[in-house]
């Protein structure tokens, strides 16, 4: 790494690290503060559970925080080394616009790549844990589970699909349940069944049929009462069955194909699938807007830094939030309206860069 790249990313790591502690503030004071205030008053949580949930939804919220401080560090750096008359200096120097960018890129990689990993590996872990505490927390008056989603293991593999409109903790009952039979990680049977019951070690589906899956065997057979291999209890499912937010990226890839397979509505969990990849990768598309915008000598360059980066990080949530709605409507694919608003901003970036003279 040459000089001058060391020198530009240590002028991005101060405003970048103030960029995340402000924007985590900001978040905290909008949204945690004011759930666990929630949790508190409606459920009775103590001051310690409370500080556990506060740690648990850092990451989640971390996530969003790292686009804008990239935003941030590169606007005010930006605009320190152009008020001090340093990039003056430097194209003095040979050194043009473009190659001054290089390692801004190149950390706005880095920071994506950083960001896809925590929101993969760390987020859904946190909220895992963090509903399962909010969850035994409410136990004693939730006594039902909607739309649950439950992956049955044989060690390693998934040995079933199990997915219900509802489970009612207190019966013991699942509603319209769909169990998906798996064989060498293949569909082998698929049950669907109007209730399931359980009977203390195992599950009987009510008013249903089976139909097998496989070429060689392809049948289908309906049943008043069928007793089920399935000897995962009510308790285990209402435990171990995850929202989207608790998923990693292929968890939730999987549960959106096998609704897919039943012909159920799964646009709002593609958006969420295509935005773990998109959000993060929003960091490079502001490092390649931000070096241009910051190109200008002004003083006070952290105040306008911030100002330019609320502004921008506004209208990229606008944008974000109304390509959101209209794929909800059925007028644009998940996919589009995930990646548009970075291929938007990434167009203007590129462009910006482009018409910066050499």
């Amino acid at each position: 790494m040459k000089i001058i790249d060391r020198y530009l990313l240590q002028q991005m790591a101060g405003p970048f690290l103030f960029g995340v502690l402000a924007f985590v503030m900001l978040f905290v004071s909008a949204n945690i503060l004011f759930e666990l205030m929630d949790l508190i008053n409606t459920l009775g949580i103590g001051l310690w559970t409370a500080g556990v949930l506060f740690v648990l939804r850092l990451p989640g919220f971390m996530v969003y925080t790292f686009p804008l401080a990239t935003l941030v560090a590169i606007l005010i750096s930006f605009g320190r080394l152009s008020g001090d008359s340093e990039l003056i200096a430097m194209h003095a120097g040979g050194i043009s616009f473009r190659r001054l960018v290089a390692p801004l890129v190149g950390a706005g990689i880095f920071v994506s790549l950083l960001t896809a990993g925590l929101n993969e590996y760390i987020v859904p872990a946190c909220n895992h844990t963090s509903e399962n505490i909010i969850r035994a927390a409410a136990g004693k008056s939730e006594s039902s589970r909607e739309n649950v989603f439950y992956q049955d293991r044989a060690g390693a593999e998934v040995s079933r699909l199990v997915y219900a409109e509802r489970l009612d903790l207190a019966t013991g009952e699942l509603t319209r349940p769909i169990i998906t039979w798996l064989e060498d990680g293949r569909p082998a049977m698929l049950t669907v069944a109007e209730k399931g019951q359980w009977r203390g070690s195992n599950w009987d589906m009510i008013d249903g049929a089976n139909y097998l899956l496989q070429p060689e065997r392809q049948a289908s057979w309906e049943f008043d009462r069928w007793t089920t291999k399935f000897t995962t209890s009510p308790q285990q499912i209402a435990l171990r069955s995850r929202k989207p937010e608790e998923m990693t990226y292929r968890e939730l890839s999987g549960y959106i194909k096998d609704l897919l397979d039943k012909d159920l509505p799964v646009t709002q969990l593609e958006l969420t699938l295509h935005h773990k990849i998109s959000i993060p990768f929003s960091c490079l598309v502001f490092a390649l807007i931000a070096p241009p915008l910051g190109m200008r000598s002004h003083r006070g360059s952290s105040s306008i830094g911030m100002g330019i980066a609320i502004l921008i990080g506004f209208g990229y949530y606008v944008i974000w939030n109304y390509l959101a709605i209209v794929a909800q409507q059925g007028h644009l694919s998940p996919l589009w309206a995930a990646w548009l608003p970075n291929l938007i901003t990434g167009a203007i970036g590129i462009t910006l860069i482009l018409s910066v003279k050499k």
